[in-house]
């Protein structure tokens, strides 16, 4: 993280554009609230973290018990496929919180376009036929 920017690094590739380069995966940290106690710990929040993507690590306040109303852990997210919004652990549901995650839209997949303001929004607007 940069700033209050996510910074993804990806492969350069012949003819790339900066501008127009789909966001396929990124790290995103992620808020696991209102869980038990028993699972605001290094251990649980890895093992939650690989149900939404791929756990990279946990903030250190998750690591030493110091917060005791969420979990924190930095999780690897597909973002070519849905973002799960909920969890189960031991029968219970609970949500997921993403941090930093607005900044791409969720239909076109390029960064710094919000969904709602996104272009791809205003070119299917412009080309739908009543």
């Amino acid at each position: 993280m940069l700033g209050d920017t996510y910074l993804t690094v990806m492969r350069w590739y012949k003819s790339f554009n900066p501008w127009k380069s789909v966001v396929k995966s990124t790290l995103v940290w992620v808020q696991l609230p209102d869980l038990p106690i028993e699972f605001i710990n290094n251990e649980a929040a890895m093992k939650i973290g690989v149900m939404i993507g791929h756990s990279v690590w946990v903030d250190r306040a998750t690591e030493i018990g110091a917060r005791g109303n969420y979990a924190r852990v930095c999780v690897e997210v597909d973002l070519t496929r849905p973002l799960l919004s909920r969890y189960k652990v031991e029968g219970v549901e609970y949500l997921i919180q993403y941090e930093g995650i607005e900044n791409i839209c969720m239909d076109c997949r390029q960064y710094e376009n919000t969904t709602s303001r996104c272009p791809c929004k205003k070119m299917e607007e412009e080309v739908r036929v009543p």
